[in-house]
């Protein structure tokens, strides 16, 4: 793991793409020579998380390489065909930037602009959070391991997934046609993105300017992440944290959209795949489920 961070921060130097925050990766160091068999069980169970977010991370390295790809008119037309009855014939996530911007300068409309960051900022901490509890859960009682392992699976599966769309199907989003129109993506343009005309909110204004990628809208991992822990929580029989986590998912799906950030199809996308993570999660703890059940009824016939 110290091996990894040093080339990725090596990587980042090298590219002149090393922010702040990424100096932060050598606290793990100490961390990870330091710590016993509860530690190394963190960083080895939680590994998969720790690559996305690193490999997520690069792909401010692939961005100029895709520019010519990104699809920029096909989703605004299909936005527009689908759902531009709610929007007055434009696409929903236009509608609700020029709301939120018909409120800006008062009381009402800047609780409501905030409320709609913090909840579209929160899956940074809830997520990371979310699935160290149940790592720890799993740690205590050998009985919650399952669930875990079903957990870390479907959202990597989720995560590599979009990752691959991400980097063979890079699609504007809906705050790119505000700026540009459906022109497509090239250097000049994106480096002369004004991002305080593009959305509302100073917090998912500078969210977005150091994002990784400004291309990777479908699929929405704001939209998937909400649906798939729902999903997990039906699978595990708790009623109130299902209701807990769709009206979570209403929330993030609302500011997503209002506030320019992904079209409905995007949110929908990141469902549909995060719907096929669940099932392809639970089929593969039920195939290991029975392999180790396997020797023990074998030994159990030659027993008898």
């Amino acid at each position: 793991m110290c091996v990894s961070i040093f080339v990725y921060l090596a990587l980042g130097a090298a590219t002149h793409s090393v922010k702040l925050y990424h100096w932060f990766m050598l606290l793990a160091v100490p961390a990870a020579l330091l710590a016993a068999e509860r530690g190394r069980r963190f960083f080895v169970d939680l590994a998969p998380l720790f690559a996305f977010w690193l490999i997520y991370d690069r792909l401010r390295l692939l961005q100029p390489l895709l520019l010519d790809r990104v699809a920029v008119r096909l989703p605004y037309a299909m936005e527009r065909w689908l759902f531009g009855w709610a929007a007055g014939g434009d696409v929903p996530a236009h509608a609700g930037r020029v709301w939120l911007a018909a409120q800006a300068g008062t009381f009402y409309g800047a609780f409501i602009s905030w409320s709609l960051q913090l909840v579209y900022l929160s899956h940074l901490f809830a997520l990371p959070l979310f699935m160290f509890w149940l790592w720890w859960q799993g740690y205590r009682d050998a009985r919650l391991r399952e669930r875990f392992v079903r957990h870390i699976r479907a959202f990597t599966l989720l995560n590599f997934v979009g990752l691959a769309m991400y980097v063979l199907l890079p699609v504007a989003p809906p705050w790119w046609v505000t700026l540009n129109g459906i022109a497509q993506p090239t250097v000049d343009l994106v480096t002369q993105v004004n991002m305080s005309a593009a959305m509302e909110g100073s917090i998912v204004q500078a969210l977005i300017r150091n994002a990784a990628q400004w291309f990777a809208a479908v699929p929405s991992m704001h939209g998937a992440y909400p649906v798939l822990l729902a999903l997990l929580a039906l699978k595990d029989r708790s009623r109130w944290i299902v209701a807990a986590f769709a009206l979570y998912g209403a929330a993030m799906w609302t500011a997503t959209v209002m506030l320019n950030q992904h079209y409905i199809i995007d949110l929908l996308a990141g469902a549909i795949l995060a719907v096929a993570a669940w099932l392809v999660a639970g089929s593969s703890i039920n195939v290991s489920r029975e392999l180790l059940e396997e020797p023990k009824a074998n030994q159990a016939a030659t027993g008898s």
